[in-house]
């Protein structure tokens, strides 16, 4: 079964398939404690507040959907909120693209994203 967009729709219980070449194991749990990797104007650089915030761009996710964990950086939540939109701030996409990459590099050094 698929959505308009042509995306398939799984039920709650229903996973959506993963490549078998990438092995995710707690990218949103390992956000905790780190250091913002957004780092914007508005940044708190407080660890205790750092989540996974998702990037929600170029129709990776739908309406009320979170795009994979792999489409996220590690953000304090004064830089949560300014992705979001949730307050008034600048946020470019040099900043995504770079808290992107930090992310990533995180998260293949602390083996939490794994290519096979």
């Amino acid at each position: 079964m698929s959505n308009l967009t042509g995306r398939a729709i799984y039920q709650k219980a229903q996973k959506p398939p993963r490549a078998p070449y990438v092995e995710l194991v707690g990218l949103r749990e390992s956000a905790k404690g780190q250091r913002c990797s957004l780092r914007l104007p508005c940044c708190n650089h407080d660890p205790a507040t750092t989540v996974l915030a998702h990037l929600r761009f170029f129709n990776w996710a739908g309406i009320a959907e979170k795009p994979i964990n792999v489409l996220g950086v590690f953000a304090c939540s004064a830089c949560h909120d300014a992705l979001d939109r949730r307050v008034d701030s600048q946020v470019g996409f040099e900043d995504i693209l770079r808290a992107l990459g930090e992310t990533l590099i995180s998260h293949v050094k602390a083996g939490k994203l794994i290519f096979k």
